[in-house]
């Protein structure tokens, strides 16, 4: 019998980082995109983009859900409900991580019903309006940024939160407790995701 390989969605299964320096390097690449930005436009996109990162690496959000973050949903605890499964979702920001998300949005003046990441204007009933980056851009974002440092399996937007997930059992997190986290339903699925 052949080989089958899983496919989602028209693509194979992401992968998170598995190794501490390959991780670290993600960020460091990210951050110095923000330091070789040569207008406003280009360093917010670039600091946008390691936020993006940032962000999906210290929650256990989907894509879509990391997507539809607002200013006001960092607040020193991450509270949302879930697209997919309709489920609230809550998460206390450490200090460090908190602090890097408040000078993000002090930089670039975010009011607190804006989106985290946003994206192109558009004109909706002839008025101007911010719409978050959709999931194909996010996914391009981290995608590109995998392998410009070399990442050499399939890593993309999804990957963030497998790589939490990763990070987490493997700096000593309960399985019971990340499981919670992601909704999943047995610590079986949960181990599984994470690789």
């Amino acid at each position: 019998m052949a080989r089958r390989i899983k496919y989602f969605a028209g693509q194979h299964e992401t992968q998170p980082i598995k190794d501490k320096k390959q991780l670290n390097d993600l960020l460091y690449y990210l951050l110095n995109r923000v330091e070789k930005a040569r207008s406003d436009v280009k360093r917010y996109q670039a600091d946008r983009n390691y936020m993006l990162v940032l962000v999906g690496l210290n929650t256990a959000f989907r894509a879509e859900d990391l997507l539809q973050l607002r200013v006001f949903d960092l607040n020193g605890y991450i509270s949302i409900k879930e697209n997919k499964t309709g489920k609230m979702q809550n998460f206390k920001m450490n200090k460090a991580f908190k602090e890097e998300v408040d000078r993000y949005v002090e930089r670039w003046n975010l009011s607190k019903y804006d989106y985290m990441f946003l994206g192109q204007k558009t004109v909706v009933n002839g008025k101007p309006y911010n719409l978050p980056i959709n999931r194909q851009q996010g996914h391009r974002i981290v995608s590109k940024a995998g392998k410009a440092i070399g990442i050499n399996f399939v890593f993309g937007l999804h990957s963030l939160r497998k790589t939490f997930g990763y990070q987490y059992i493997n700096n000593g997190g309960q399985v019971l407790t990340l499981m919670k986290m992601y909704n999943h339903d047995s610590p079986d699925i949960t181990l599984r995701y994470v690789c």
